[in-house]
């Protein structure tokens, strides 16, 4: 069995790799990827519904957004680490884990941190954050 680092491997011209950005304004913003081999409905839903614009909501452990997600459960993770992203099915919440974690209920693998976690525990109650693709610059 693969280990987590080479599961998440960020090598140029992946197409399982899709790279975003999470602006907090006036503060800066935190690049993630998603990954669509993680759970690929999930993934795609996902990124089917940005630019997202939303409220943080501060939990003990994770910072997490409302979507209107509709989808099921899929490849199923309760574990998670530090940097981790994920999506609760069952309230449409994209979950962003600031420290590792067990979870009752099982949430979706999207992606991961790649920089800017820091930015991301700092977001305090009713902080705005816009989730979007990064743009690629041709030339």
């Amino acid at each position: 069995m693969q280990g987590p680092s080479t599961i998440m491997d960020t090598s140029a011209g992946s197409v399982s790799r899709i790279e975003c950005v999470v602006n907090f304004p006036n503060r800066g913003e935190a690049l993630v990827s998603f990954y669509r081999h993680l759970a690929p409905l999930s993934v795609n839903a996902t990124l089917r519904i940005l630019p997202l614009s939303s409220r943080i909501i501060v939990q003990p452990g994770m910072r997490s957004i409302f979507t209107p997600l509709k989808v099921g459960v899929e490849k199923p993770k309760t574990s998670l680490r530090k940097g981790d992203i994920a999506l609760l099915a069952s309230g449409g919440l994209i979950c962003i884990f600031v420290q590792e974690a067990k979870s009752e209920r099982p949430l979706n693998p999207l992606g991961v941190v790649d920089s800017g976690i820091d930015l991301i525990e700092g977001a305090g109650p009713g902080d705005t954050i816009r989730l979007s693709l990064k743009s690629v610059s041709l030339g």
